[in-house]
């Protein structure tokens, strides 16, 4: 057997490392760490670190010195010896890596059985793959896939590509011969901790897949983020999800950010800004998005500055590790739009109270000590990761929305409004309501998320209920009082009297203990909604998060945390609701932000009411107009938006939704404004993703037959979402 300079590059040896004489390894000697050697075998020794040999942890760009007798054992060798036992070497590990006679349960994984280990033996993957731009100097390239060699899609477990220049990267893995693998590409960097923060990720539909190899080392070349189903050539990469690290969001939205002392010294309308952190650390990132169309991407802070102007959407995007998270100082620094230093202020993240909340900051002069330029009012947002089970690079929904899906229709509330005249006859968003539309061919039912008290997600539309004591007579509206879902514990809301005003008039409905037919219940808990209905029904899982009016106050008092919120309704969704096509959206800009970073499975949309005359708008600039919301979509990677369709109704209404289409988002439009056949026809013509509508027994289009998701192979595509 003859072996080329380049033959091995790798061989996995693990820890605790225990190297015989004759270079074998034991079992114990294949667990935990890799031996890297110099791939062209020029200078016929370990590879050099700081003038020493050393061997290396996988994963890490830290060394250790060898010891001398691994060096002059290696020294020794011939260089056709030294081929020959670094290969028996290989096929020990991956024997133990991979063993060839188990089974590990990944399903794309080939079972072989006691007589087949001629057929699967033991080779060298090797795994080359090109960038289309150079790695930041902090940032490193992961390989990760469905085998234990490659971390079982684990990002603790991944495996460390290294680098042979600026473009390329390259690891070599040893696996079994006979197995198919599935894999996927990473850019990721590390913390002071260890820690993995994911920056980028391979995010196709279906993962990157090699077929058996029957060489003893065979090689793989991929471009990063293409694969073949990239029609187009253009990459598929997304931004990852948090595990060990913190974004915290400073946030720019609002028209009335400064109150200024003097004009001349100090102009708003005219300034730069610039986030600064004063401790550096390993894992600390600082980008921004001004959110302007086409334009809004997450980007690198100019170096003196992101120009801002009243009516501008600036968002400071700061990513850093949790153990930071508390200790860690920022300074704003303000520009003139000539490069001078105005001034600056202090930011400090112990001052940071919940998930969310508003800094009232000075703005020092740079030239007068202690005089105030401007106080600055700045909303913040934290997110934290999601609290329950890690997550994992197997698959992602959060961006799948086939061009070749047609126009869905989506079922407002189950099969409509129902406090109002002429009402359906199941009340809206109840399990009675959803199936109603179901069998009247709706793709998709839209319902409403709230947390009770005791932290139970219910499904209900309004903050808050009318109700009244039991056997208290009730004639007037000003007899009832008015209750927040928040405040009452689950078990207290299914006792509850409910009463709605129609007209004037006083209208009592069972409450949810009262109602004998479980599927009319009002108030169900959204486990019991995705385990009642079937698959085929996607879902638009609304999140009700209360908004500030622009005039002043707010829709209604909010005093659970945001994260706690948004982990609870997850952790339902993950365990109870994977299998179907579902999408989370969300009328507050901050919480859809919260679902898109928390976890990689899930589409998110950021609801809007846009330009209406039905509404006072809302204070958070995003949500005033509808390219707003596409601008916060594109900067944050949400799948699209759902516009209210009052927005529609103009000669520019197809202009406006290709704008969307053009940046690869999807629009869900809804509202009153589609309640009738010709309306749906309409939306659907000028190019609605989907429309989300009342009463899909009187409305749904002429011809429809079946639900879109009633068909087993779409089905078989959403079954991968289920992790457990």
């Amino acid at each position: 057997m003859i072996f080329s300079r380049a033959a091995v590059q790798h061989v996995f040896l693990f820890a605790p490392v225990k190297v015989t004489s004759g270079f074998g390894a034991t079992k114990d000697a294949c667990l935990s760490r890799e031996l890297v050697f110099d791939s062209s075998f020029r200078n016929r020794r370990f590879r050099r670190a700081g003038g020493g040999y050393w061997e290396r942890g996988l994963g890490s760009r830290d060394g250790r010195q060898s010891t001398p007798r691994l060096e002059k054992l290696y020294q020794a060798e011939t260089e056709s010896a030294r081929g020959h036992r670094l290969i028996s070497l290989a096929q020990q590990c991956a024997a133990f890596v991979d063993g060839a006679s188990i089974t590990y349960g990944t399903g794309n994984e080939l079972e072989t059985g006691s007589g087949s280990s001629a057929a699967c033996k033991p080779t060298l993957r090797e795994f080359n793959v090109r960038l289309e731009v150079p790695l930041a100097a902090e940032e490193q390239l992961g390989l990760t896939g469905d085998v234990k060699a490659l971390g079982e899609w684990q990002l603790s477990r991944s495996v460390a590509l290294e680098s042979l220049d600026e473009l390329n990267w390259q690891a070599t893995v040893p696996l079994q011969s006979c197995r198919q693998l599935e894999y996927r590409y990473f850019v990721y960097v590390e913390d002071l901790s260890g820690y993995k923060q994911i920056r980028r990720w391979e995010t196709h539909f279906k993962p990157r897949y090699l077929g058996p190899c029957s060489e003893l080392q065979c090689s793989q070349l991929d471009v990063f983020g293409i694969t073949s189903d990239n029609s187009d050539l253009k990459p598929q990469v997304h931004r990852g999800w948090l595990n060990h690290e913190v974004i915290l969001q400073l946030k720019f939205n609002g028209e009335k950010m400064f109150q200024v002392h003097d004009i001349e010294t100090f102009d708003p309308q005219h300034v730069q800004l610039k986030i600064v952190p004063v401790e550096q650390t390993s894992g600390l990132h600082v980008e921004y998005s001004k959110q302007e169309y086409g334009k809004s991407q997450l980007d690198q802070q100019p170096t003196f500055g992101v120009p801002y102007t009243k009516g501008d959407i600036v968002i400071f995007h700061i990513t850093l590790p949790l153990e930071r998270m508390m200790e860690q100082h920022f300074r704003l620094e303000c520009y003139s739009m000539s490069n001078e230093l105005l001034g600056s202020a202090t930011l400090v993240t112990s001052d940071l109270s919940g998930s969310e909340g508003v800094l009232h900051v000075p703005i020092k002069s740079a030239k007068i000590v202690d005089e105030t330029l401007a106080r600055l009012r700045l909303p913040y947002v934290t997110v934290q990761p999601y609290r329950y089970s890690p997550l994992d690079f197997k698959n992602t929904y959060a961006h799948y929305w086939p061009k070749s899906w047609p126009n869905l229709d989506v079922g407002h509330r189950g099969n409509g409004k129902s406090y109002i005249a002429d009402a359906p006859a199941e009340r809206e968003n109840t399990i009675a309501s959803f199936l109603s539309a179901h069998e009247n061919h709706a793709d998709m039912i839209e319902l409403d998320v709230h947390l009770t008290a005791d932290g139970v997600p219910v499904i209900y539309h309004d903050f808050g209920l009318r109700t009244a004591p039991p056997g208290k007579q009730i004639s007037r509206p000003d007899q009832l009082e008015y209750v927040l879902i928040k405040d009452i514990n689950y078990e207290l809301l299914k006792r509850l009297r409910i009463f709605s005003v129609i007209a004037g008039q006083v209208r009592e409905y069972p409450s949810h203990n009262a109602e004998p037919r479980m599927e009319h219940r009002i108030f169900p808990t959204l486990v019991e909604v995705l385990e009642q209905l079937p698959k085929s029904l996607g879902i638009d899982v609304e999140i009700k998060w209360p908004q500030r009016r622009q005039g002043g106050g707010s829709e209604a008092e909010q005093t659970i945390d945001k994260n706690f919120f948004a982990d609870k309704v997850l952790h339902q969704v993950i365990q109870k609701g994977c299998g179907r096509p579902i999408i989370f959206s969300s009328f507050d800009a901050d919480m859809c932000t919260m679902l898109r970073f928390k976890q990689n499975v899930f589409p998110v949309m950021l609801l809007t009411q846009g330009e209406t005359k039905k509404w006072q708008p809302f204070l958070d600039l995003r949500t005033r107009t509808f390219i707003a919301a596409v601008n916060n979509a594109q900067a944050f990677e949400l799948a699209g938006t759902a516009p209210h369709a009052e927005d529609f109704l103009g000669e520019n209404a197809s202009e406006m939704l290709r704008k969307a289409k053009n940046l690869g988002q999807i629009a869900v439009i809804w509202g009153d404004d589609v309640n009738s056949k010709e309306r749906v026809q309409y939306f659907t013509q000028i190019g609605a993703t989907a429309t989300c509508y009342d009463r899909s027994d009187l409305f749904m289009p002429e011809g429809k037959r079946e639900a879109f998701f009633k068909s087993p192979a779409l089905m078989a595509e959403f079954a991968a979402q289920c992790r457990i």
